[in-house]
This record gives structure tokens, C-alpha cells and sequence, in this order.
């Protein structure tokens, strides 16, 4: 099935659109990364089922032995290539980017309250809605103004805050997925008694716990051993994230956090969020000998910080200069040279 083809077949099962412009497939080719990978098709899926329609469509290519995949994409601020493909690109900003409910309340033994999003909803807007509640998502990136919840969830995302508050898989409680045959599922923290019903399935979601308990099980003192002994690392595939001791639950939502969309797509995501402290204070220290800063950390850190951070004199003069140009490009003016 060559491209022509293989749009026709996805334009009659989808209501989004689909469309091999030249103009969209440039768009969807560049992330903030230095890659450029030119996709084939970009589509627009519309809902839940237009992402299973498109799943099943690839899939079946690929039986037939076409190399043709899909690639999720929301807003494309990924700094790793992640969005990019020479195949399909399925871009959730344009119809899948509503809020769902942002309740106040607790959710478990930490959180404060929950937001159902959809992917494409950027997060700008999603803090929006929910600090209209007195709630906020502390995990955000920093690139906040522009990058949207599809990629926060799907990069496992954390920024400013992430020392103390940790990344976004932490407020994962439930992320609806399309699987890899199309079918559709929520994953979402199961009793032991749920675990043992969901292995019982003679489906593709049955098969996965089946073989994901078994996995945890068997090499449980391996995967604890090799856990990053890390306050960050949105590497993926956290497979010690997945039972929580603390409520004796199995939740595979937190090991599609961090995966990319090489798990599964994800379409809607309930996550749970904290109370924002009322006062903030930072702390500034003006260095003149860098071989101090490890014996300040050690002693800052005890002290349980929100955020951490250090940069050298290059780059607070670049800051500086940008905020200079910014400022007097609102005002019509030109900076010195």
C-alpha cells in the first residue's frame, strides 16, 4: 500500500482529518530538537475512536509486512526527537484538547484533588482551570508557556519543582490507552483481587498482565537493585513505579508515563494534584570558586528545597542580555551593539 493508499484507508474509518499537505507534514516535522524527520501523513484524530481506527489500520499494514508506524504529537516542544517520524504523525492539539472534570478533595494519602485531561489540551490552560480550584500539577516543565499534556505525560515530565515534588508519573492515577491491536482500556491502580480478574481476559490487556506481573514478580530484587538512585529521570519504562507498596496496588498507567507512545497511545489521563504553598522564598549565592558547590548542596539539600539550581556567570549574562532585547522590543527599540 503506497501513501495515497494508505490515506484513503485511514480517511474512511476516521472523522478527523488526514492529509499529506506538504505544509502540514513540515509543521509536524521539527520539534525544538536539531532533528528533522519528514513524515508521510500527518492526522487529527477527533476521539478515542479515530485513535483505535488509526492503530488498527497501521497494524494491519504491518502484517502484510509495510514499514509503517505512528507517532504521537501534541505540541512538539520535545528537545529529543521524540514526535518525529518518516511514517504517521498523530497530532492531538487540533480536536483532542479538552479538560475534563478538576474535582478538590483527596485522591490518596498525598493529593489534594484530580484533572481528567485530554493530550492535546496545553498546559498553560490546564493550570488555568485548575488553579481556579487552588490546585496545580507541580511536575510542570519548563518550557510550561507552550508545551501541552500529551508530551508531559508521555516525557514524563518534571522542571522547576520536580526536587521536591517529583515527576509527573507521581500524579499519574489513571491514563486511557489504545493498545497496540486497537483495543481500548484504562489503566488504572488495581486491588489485588482486580489484578488476579484483568489475568483472567483472553484479550491483548489480559495477555499484558499476565506477563507484567510475572515479569515484577520474577525479577522483582533485580528491578529494585537497578532502580536510579536519582531525584530525576524521565528516562522511561519505570517498571518499579508499577506496584505501590504503601496501597499494595498494580498500576501500568505509571509505566506508560515516561514511554513515548512505544506502549501505547494515551487519549485521556486523570492526574492528581497538590495545594501550592501560599509563601515562597528563594535563596541567591553569588559564587567566585565553583569547587565549593558540591559541599553547598550537601548542606542546602537536608534543608528539603522545592528547586535547586546553578549556572555560570555566560549564562546569567545571556539571560540578562536576552531580557534586555525583549524589553526594549516591546518599547520600539533597538539594543546596543
Amino acid at each position: 500500500m503506497d501513501t495515497a493508499d494508505l490515506k484513503d484507508a485511514l480517511a474512511r474509518v476516521m472523522r478527523g482529518e488526514v492529509t499529506d499537505d506538504e505544509d502540514a507534514r513540515r509543521e509536524a516535522s521539527r520539534d525544538t530538537s536539531l532533528f528533522e524527520r519528514m513524515p508521510e501523513l500527518v492526522v487529527y484524530p477527533e476521539d478515542l475512536n479515530d485513535v483505535s481506527e488509526l492503530v488498527k489500520v497501521v497494524g494491519a499494514e504491518r502484517e502484510r509486512g509495510a514499514e509503517v508506524s505512528v507517532t504521537a504529537r501534541s505540541a512538539g516542544t520535545d528537545m529529543s526527537g521524540g514526535p518525529l517520524t518518516i511514517s504517521v504523525v498523530a497530532s492531538f492539539t487540533k480536536h483532542m484538547n479538552h479538560m475534563g472534570e478538576v474535582n478538590v478533595g483527596r485522591t490518596t494519602y498525598y493529593m489534594d484533588g484530580y484533572a481528567v485531561t485530554e493530550p492535546g489540551v496545553f498546559y498553560r490552560d490546564f493550570e488555568k482551570a485548575t488553579l481556579e480550584k487552588g490546585l496545580i500539577l507541580p511536575s510542570y516543565p519548563a518550557s510550561r508557556e507552550i508545551a501541552a499534556m500529551g508530551g508531559i505525560v508521555a516525557n514524563n515530565s518534571g522542571g522547576e519543582r520536580t526536587l521536591k515534588y517529583g515527576k509527573t508519573e507521581k500524579y499519574i492515577e489513571e491514563l486511557e490507552v489504545v493498545l497496540s491491536d486497537g483495543s481500548q482500556t484504562t489503566f488504572k491502580a488495581l486491588t489485588s483481587s482486580e489484578l488476579k480478574e484483568k489475568k483472567k481476559l483472553r484479550t491483548l490487556e489480559g495477555k499484558i498482565y499476565r506477563e507484567m506481573d510475572a515479569l515484577l514478580t520474577e525479577n522483582a530484587a533485580l528491578i529494585e537493585a537497578k532502580r536510579p538512585k536519582v531525584s530525576k529521570n524521565s528516562a522511561g519504562y519505570a517498571l518499579w513505579s508499577i506496584r505501590d507498596a504503601k496501597t499494595n496496588t498494580f498500576n501500568l498507567a505509571k509505566l506508560i508515563c515516561g514511554s513515548q507512545g512505544t506502549l501505547a497511545l494515551w487519549t485521556k489521563a486523570k492526574l492528581a494534584l497538590v495545594r501550592p504553598r501560599e509563601h515562597r522564598a528563594m535563596l541567591v549565592i553569588f559564587l567566585s570558586d565553583l569547587t565549593i558547590l558540591p559541599e553547598i548542596v550537601n548542606r542546602v539539600l537536608p534543608q528539603n528545597p522545592e528547586s535547586f539550581e546553578s549556572y555560570d556567570d555566560h549564562t546569567l549574562a545571556l539571560a540578562d542580555l536576552h531580557s534586555d532585547i525583549a524589553v526594549l522590543g516591546r518599547h520600539g527599540l533597538e539594543a546596543p551593539m
